[in-house]
């Protein structure tokens, strides 16, 4: 099995969803007026269904790799950043999705955007990386 080239592909596939997420959905969270909360309420469940497994599986594909490449720095470094991600999602995306289902606020608005990006960089970056290892091999 070739988990090198399905770490480009899955990886592909995410940051297509977290180039929406950053540039489109995010962003035009400000403009929803009337039910925010039942809007975001199921935008996070149907997101999650979408994105959790991708995640899931990212994690164990780079888990793979990482263990049968340790001496890679390049792969290390995938690593590196799939935990990045993670850390981000959990401890930062979620929490201010939990407060926007409390309560939409511009501010939290404006630092779901703004810390996304940590997101967004870490895996435009991990893709690179991913196709170079790819060509690499």
């Amino acid at each position: 099995m070739d988990f090198l080239l399905y770490n480009v592909v899955l990886n592909s596939i995410l940051v297509g969803v977290i180039l929406m997420t950053q540039f489109i959905t995010y962003p035009l969270f400000q403009f929803i007026n009337s039910d925010f909360k039942t809007y975001h309420k199921n935008y996070t469940k149907r997101m999650g269904y979408v994105v959790a497994p991708l995640m899931i599986l990212e994690l164990l594909l780079v888990i793979k790799i990482t263990t049968q490449h340790y001496s890679n720095t390049i792969i290390l470094l995938i690593g590196v950043l799939t935990l990045i991600i993670w850390l981000s999602t959990f401890f930062i995306q979620v929490p201010v999705h939990n407060n926007l289902s409390k309560e939409k606020t511009k501010n939290q608005i404006i630092f779901l955007i703004k810390s996304n990006y940590i997101r967004t960089l870490c895996w435009l970056l991990k893709l690179m990386l991913s196709i170079q290892i790819l060509d690499m091999n």
